[in-house]
């Protein structure tokens, strides 16, 4: 169910049974030149709607003002200060608990988001919510047989954005939209230009652009709709038993009221 598509009698009856808003969130950035920007908040929206039309929940609107610092050098990227970002998500979510939702499932299609929830996540524990906030990947939680059966899918094996996987996946979401005669001619790369430091285990905020400066890795030309569908279905089926399990978990309320409590109680 779409939240900008019900009315108030269904909106108020999906909350009172699924008690469960999905949250699509992505990113406005570069995805090579063959791929639209908003590919991967139209990816995660996508999936979330279906996975939800055979576990029912309220899924919101696509959502992106995320974290997306690694592209912020590209032409049509939307980035956000941190801060700000942090801020408007966590006002966000509790916009969507005053609506009566007491769980909050973030599905996410940006990579550079997952440190961001992350750390969100952890930061709820000094600011006790209403809500019990979750979140996960699309692509998580696949079965043995899920996995070996995606991984079929595919002809090439180096990849990870707007690759051959990414870009059969947008496909499958908006056919017709890919400029697949855009994309690069030659398979895209690591140009380990951060080698000497990821030997040592040594981090900087540049790793991504490091290794791939136009943001694109991978084989595009080898995506395509089939697919697309053929891994979106697997995804969808994935995501159905997250959220029948977000829905049915019980555990997370009740660490989340012992953990308020003894937050509360310190030192007395």
């Amino acid at each position: 169910m779409r939240w900008e598509h019900l009315v108030p009698k269904d909106f108020e009856k999906a909350v009172r049974e699924t008690g469960l808003c999905i949250v699509p969130t992505g990113s406005l950035e570069r995805h090579g030149d063959h791929l639209p920007f908003g590919c991967d908040m139209i990816i995660s929206h996508t999936i979330a709607c279906k996975a939800a039309e055979i576990e029912p929940a309220v899924v919101f609107p696509p959502y992106f003002l995320m974290q997306v610092h690694e592209a912020a050098c590209f032409s049509g990227t939307v980035n956000f200060p941190q801060a700000f970002a942090l801020e408007a998500f966590g006002l966000l979510l509790k916009s969507i608990a005053a609506n009566g939702f007491k769980k909050i499932l973030v599905v996410n299609g940006h990579g550079g988001n997952t440190h961001m929830l992350d750390y969100f996540a952890m930061s709820r524990l000094d600011e006790p919510t209403d809500y019990i906030f979750y979140h996960t990947g699309y692509s998580e939680g696949l079965t043995d047989e899920e996995r070996k059966k995606a991984e079929a899918i595919w002809e090439t094996r180096d990849g990870g954005h707007a690759c051959e996987w990414e870009t059969s996946l947008f496909m499958a979401c908006c056919p017709g939209k890919v400029k697949l005669e855009y994309a690069p001619k030659q398979p895209v790369k690591p140009l380990n230009r951060f080698r000497h430091l990821r030997e040592l285990g040594i981090h900087n905020a540049l790793w991504w652009y490091a290794d791939f400066p136009e943001n694109v890795t991978g084989d595009a030309s080898r995506a395509s709709e089939e697919k697309g569908r053929a891994i979106m279905d697997i995804y969808v089926k994935a995501l159905a038993r997250k959220i029948r399990a977000v829905k049915d978990d019980t555990a997370a309320p009740q660490l989340q009221e012992e953990f308020a409590r003894r937050v509360q109680n310190k030192g007395l």
